[in-house]
């Protein structure tokens, strides 16, 4: 039988050779670990990818139990543009360094991490993990919401 290996994913609209730990701007009203001065891994490479399409000027709403997202500047999203995913082996960090936010998200408490490997995908790809809402009004008051 053989064994599948098991990665923790960091998605980026940047290629880096290292992930380094940075400060998260999490939206108010979300709990603290979410803007924890970390490193951000994911076991689902949905969520993955909206990471790396979303940003400050165009923030995210996703809600994992329906599987949908919206953005707040969906005009901005540029379905060609090339983002990039980074895995990384969960086994090569200390349990002392995992601080689990929820089942999507890990925060690393290391100031760098080098992947295992990367690679590009296309921002349209979003859409075969989730169902885009561009018709409904994003949630200004929340500032984003990852739920």
């Amino acid at each position: 039988m053989e064994h599948t290996k098991i990665y923790w994913l960091h998605g980026s609209p940047k290629r880096f050779e290292v992930l380094k730990r940075r400060k998260a701007q999490a939206p108010p009203m979300r709990p603290s670990q979410e803007s924890l001065n970390a490193i951000y891994l994911t076991p689902d490479i949905g969520f993955a990818l909206a990471c790396a399409i979303g940003s400050k000027e165009n923030r995210i709403e996703v809600n994992h139990f329906q599987k949908t997202i919206r953005f707040e500047n969906p005009h901005e999203v540029d379905p060609e543009k090339v983002i990039y995913i980074y895995f990384v082996d969960p086994s090569n960090i200390p349990d002392e360094r995992k601080v689990w936010i929820d089942q999507w998200q890990i925060a690393i408490n290391m100031d760098e991490i080098i992947p295992v490997k990367a690679e590009s995908y296309k921002a349209s790809e979003i859409s075969k993990y989730y169902r885009i809402l561009n018709n409904c009004n994003f949630n200004k008051k929340n500032n984003g919401l990852y739920f």
